[in-house]
């Protein structure tokens, strides 16, 4: 009977698997469909609009012509349009270039690090907030493919999504309660992993979440690792795959109810960023940290805040000075089937978990990097950029100089 169990059990892991990848597939061919029934409402439209055009045009034509029969020259020129001045025309020829400088002035490289990017122009997922930007192009059938796929999203998935991640919220309080009260034996903080790593595959395939990592043999087991951040899904899809010691600010509501319940059981060191005496003592505790060879690698996130998956912004460089070797994540996602990045300044916590359960599905890749070494004549902030570098080259983002921390403070006078 048990190994029936267990080979059922294995059965029903490796369908999750394959269902996962066909879902994507079906996705990526309605997506793709989509995007050509936008090329052909967009062409129809021009084509219309050009038409409109030469009516208008040959209409006036014959107007004109009519005009030259009947009135005398003099009388033409006084009904005719006035003729344009030079300075008018270098204006309109202007206006493209103004408009253009205006633009990089608005749309700097910072400030729009600090919210969801919008989707290229020929694609649409089907999602409402991308709705009012793809109006003016549906047609009847893609109306109809928006409505159906909003029934399916917010009258199946979403229940369904909601339910499973509260009771993934309960499991993981529940066992981080239980394991913490067992005592130290020699296997729980083996039993602790594996729990734990189980726990957050199964909420993270309730999301759901895809996740693809690449080159695993690099994976972190000491030591500090540090990642560019899009959102709190970084840690669950990191944990999910491997056991990490977490850093990060306090915070309150379902956050702060999961960094209670997983300090039970693991060292995690949790801080106010507003707070310098705490940062100064994360230092020192990340350094005893580090020092200890029993315990998990910690996972920092050293541009402070949450990025939109577009760029690495700067890293804070006290991560870097208290080891000299670290080992680099990239994370990747992949905005089509749904965007992962946290606006914590416009949306709370349970609004950003409502939009992410109603996506079509969270994807991600995860490339795990070498280990990379602090150089002799390097300092932290020289290592911290390079560092930057590797992990911006490697998820194929941009690599900007700016503080992330941007979002939330004014700059100094001095950096103005």
């Amino acid at each position: 009977m048990f190994m029936q169990l267990v080979i059922l059990g294995i059965l029903l892991w490796a369908s999750f698997f394959w269902l996962q990848c066909r879902y994507l597939d079906v996705l990526e061919i309605l997506f793709a469909w989509i995007a050509g029934q936008l090329a052909k409402t967009r062409r129809r439209r021009a084509r219309e609009e050009r038409c409109r055009l030469g009516q208008k045009w040959a209409f006036g034509n014959g107007q004109g012509r009519k005009r030259r029969n009947k009135k005398s020259d003099a009388m033409k020129k006084l009904l005719s349009p006035p003729i344009k001045n030079r300075l008018n025309i270098r204006v309109e020829q202007c206006c493209d270039l103004i408009a253009a400088g205006l633009g990089l002035v608005l749309e700097d490289d910072v400030t729009q690090r600090f919210v969801a990017p919008p989707p290229p122009s020929g694609e649409w997922n089907l999602l409402t907030r991308n709705l009012r930007q793809r109006d003016r192009y549906l047609n009847w059938r893609l109306r109809m493919a928006w409505l159906l796929g909003w029934v399916a999203r917010y009258g199946l998935l979403l229940p369904v999504r909601t339910v499973a991640c509260w009771l993934c919220l309960f499991m993981i309080s529940g066992v981080s309660m239980l394991l913490g009260h067992l005592p130290d034996w020699c296997f729980k903080k083996k039993l602790v992993e594996l729990v734990l790593r189980q726990c957050f595959c199964i909420t993270a395939g309730c999301l759901p979440m895809i996740r693809r990592f690449h080159n695993k043999e690099f994976r972190p087991t000491k030591g500090i690792c540090v990642c560019n951040h899009t959102s709190p899904l970084d840690v669950l899809v990191l944990m999910s795959d491997a056991n990490y010691s977490l850093t990060g600010q306090v915070h309150t509501g379902i956050l702060g109810v999961l960094q209670r319940a997983l300090s039970r059981v693991s060292h995690h060191m949790w801080f106010d960023r507003k707070e310098l005496a705490d940062r100064k003592a994360l230092g020192l505790v990340l350094r005893l940290h580090c020092s200890m060879k029993d315990r998990p690698p910690v996972l920092l996130f050293p541009e402070g805040t949450c990025i939109n998956n577009t760029a690495v912004m700067q890293f804070k460089k006290g991560s870097f000075a208290v080891s000299d070797i670290v080992y680099p994540v990239a994370i990747r996602y992949d905005r089509r089937f749904g965007e992962a990045y946290w606006d914590s300044s416009r949306y709370s916590m349970l609004r950003y978990m409502l939009m992410v359960v109603s996506s079509w599905c969270i994807c991600c890749d995860v490339w795990y990097m070498p280990p990379l070494s602090r150089r002799q004549d390097e300092s932290p902030v020289e290592f911290s950029n390079r560092v930057k570098a590797a992990i911006a080259d490697q998820a194929k983002i941009d690599n900007l100089p700016w503080d992330g921390n941007l979002k939330r403070w004014s700059p100094v006078r001095d950096w103005q």
